[in-house]
């Protein structure tokens, strides 16, 4: 037989369990890229250019992405947990692309 101070420890434990399986859960969920969306974000020199692509088609790795009235392929990259592409390429300052 047990008592209310078990009872009480057992639920909290199994309310722990929960609350840390639903954020592993949220932790292993990623933001991706939808086609025929469009993405901005701003350039890190000047706060008023905004560059921005519209996607295409997409496969599992890579999306096809429409800038500046031109196709281009693009490969994508996952950082914390959103996927992410380089469409005017990768240097200091470039701009990047995120599915948020």
């Amino acid at each position: 037989m047990t008592n209310y101070s078990e009872l009480v420890k057992a639920a909290i434990r199994k309310a722990h369990e929960d609350a840390a399986a639903a954020a592993q859960a949220a932790k292993n969920e990623i933001k991706a890229f939808e086609v025929d969306r469009t993405y901005q974000t701003r350039s890190i020199c000047d706060h008023n250019c905004i560059f921005s692509v519209e996607i295409i088609k997409r496969t599992a790795k890579t999306v096809i992405v429409r800038k500046d009235g031109k196709e281009q392929r693009n490969k994508i990259t996952v950082i914390n947990g959103c996927e992410t592409i380089y469409p005017w390429g990768v240097y200091s300052m470039c701009p990047v692309i995120s599915a948020e």
